[in-house]
């Protein structure tokens, strides 16, 4: 009897703390839950806010459009502050400088269990601040001779251009040629006298070389007389400048791209280009092109200029091949800014990007430099460094004037190029990097902008540099302040 009348006392006695336990249990997960949900609210007010903010910075000075931004990335990033809360607030100011703008939000987010506690809601609010920020900014751009492939292609095993040369004496077919046949052939021009000529003057004119050798029988990277017509390469056997016509071999070989081209029709008035040592192509007024794709990357720079505020910003520009070359100095005459970029020298020549961030450095810290601007250097390439200045071994000295005494050597020239990328950083200047197409060194580029606190962006065609150029507007032009 006695026994179960204990039995039931701790019976009794262990329901009370099984129920006193569940609901301390109950407590503390109600209390995580509604504890979650503030952290959540917390967490997500203040990213929607930052993004509203960075958005309508974008939009400054135009206050009206800023605020219209800001409000359409805030509903897109707050939605549970909006389903779940009351008493939404949310607003758009403007702190004095007129590139600032300010946005605050709060709400209140219901408890579910704390309430049994006394606490109905959380206040969660948060603030943010972004501004426009000045920039002092130097575009230096690639006019290495690669930045005419896409128009005038390397099919040499050294540096020599297909081109037609001069507008006004390009040779022309007469007769068709139909695609397949034999591999010799004789085709029919206006004239073939470029390609006969034993004048060294008239050579120089056409090729780039003094030479009195006629074209068909000199060499250039290891092959003579190699033409081009439409898109299929011939070496020249003979010529017969009585009748204007050449015994020629069919689908030759590119020694640049290893690929073998193909026996293709080609109509009558074809042109037929020839191997210069330059890609220029000058029309008898004196202008010269087209150049793709160094065309297209002018065309794009100067879109870029179009990106920011004379108001605030400042714009130099260099450009580079064996060595770089200061084009204009930083400047709020952004229309002076672009017609510089349209008067730029052609594309030629090798790839110097040690000293290429060395002059943009030098118009970073030369006449219109301001203590309050952030510093970028804009480096667009669609090569890899194969040249330097001075001596295999760096020199910071070789790099403080716009003269360059030129050394050759990817090895040398990619540690002179890291080099220069260092003292960018010292002068805080952050450095972003575009490589245009299939030959960039990508490991290298992404490193050069990485090492100062920029980015690597990639176009793989000219039809990308604007979105390229966007993204480093994009990356450059606004910050967080707040």
């Amino acid at each position: 009897m006695v026994r179960t009348l204990l039995q039931r006392r701790e019976a009794g006695q262990a329901l009370v703390l099984f129920a006193a336990g569940l609901l301390g249990f109950l407590v503390v997960l109600g209390l995580s839950i509604d504890v979650g949900r503030f952290l959540w609210a917390r967490t997500q007010i203040q990213a929607a806010v930052d993004a509203a903010a960075l958005a309508a910075a974008q939009s400054m000075p135009d206050q009206q459009d800023a605020a219209q931004q800001a409000e359409w990335f805030w509903l897109d990033n707050s939605g549970f502050i909006r389903s779940q809360g009351r008493n939404v607030q949310f607003r758009v100011t403007y702190p004095p400088g007129n590139k600032a703008v300010r946005v605050e939000a709060s709400a209140e987010i219901p408890t579910w269990f704390v309430r049994l506690v006394g606490f109905d809601r959380w206040n969660v609010s948060a603030a943010g601040e972004a501004e426009s920020q000045v920039l002092d900014i130097a575009m230096v751009l690639d006019i290495s001779g690669s930045m005419c492939f896409d128009t005038y292609p390397q099919v040499e095993a050294q540096t020599a251009w297909m081109s037609p040369g001069r507008a006004d004496r390009i040779p022309r077919l007469t007769q068709p040629i139909p695609a397949g046949g034999p591999d010799v052939i004789t085709i029919y021009l206006d004239s073939v006298a470029i390609f006969n000529s034993t004048s060294s003057s008239a050579n120089s004119q056409n090729f780039g070389y003094n030479a009195s050798t006629p074209y068909y029988q000199r060499s250039i990277g290891g092959r003579a007389g190699t033409i081009m017509i439409d898109r299929e390469l011939f070496t020249i056997q003979s010529i017969n400048a009585t009748n204007n016509s050449m015994q020629v071999r069919r689908a030759r070989q590119n020694l640049n791209t290893g690929q073998w081209t193909t026996k293709d029709a080609h109509a009558a008035g074809a042109e037929v280009w020839a191997n210069r040592l330059s890609c220029v192509r000058a029309a008898p007024n004196g202008t010269a092109g087209p150049f793709e794709p160094y065309d297209s990357m002018v065309d794009a720079a100067d879109y870029f200029v179009t990106l920011f505020d004379p108001q605030y910003d400042k714009i130099g520009v260099a450009n580079f091949s064996n060595r770089a070359n200061l084009v204009t100095n930083l400047s709020s005459s952004f229309s002076a800014v672009r017609n510089a970029l349209h008067s730029m020298n052609p594309p030629n020549g090798a790839t110097n990007i040690a000293h290429a961030i060395a002059v943009g450095r030098q118009i970073l810290d030369g006449a219109g430099k301001r203590a309050n601007a952030v510093r970028v250097l804009v480096l667009l390439t669609d090569g890899v460094a194969n040249t330097y200045c001075g001596s295999a071994t760096y020199s910071p000295n070789a790099y403080n004037s716009t003269s360059c005494s030129e050394g050759s050597g990817t090895s040398a020239a990619v540690q002179h190029a890291f080099a220069e990328a260092q003292r960018a950083k010292n002068g805080q200047i952050i450095i972003y990097t575009i490589g245009l197409g299939n030959e960039v060194d990508h490991d290298f580029l992404r490193q050069i902008a990485e090492m100062t606190g920029g980015k690597y962006f990639y176009s793989p065609t000219a039809e990308q540099l604007d979105e390229a150029f966007q993204a480093v507007a994009e990356q450059t032009h606004i910050a967080l302040v707040r």
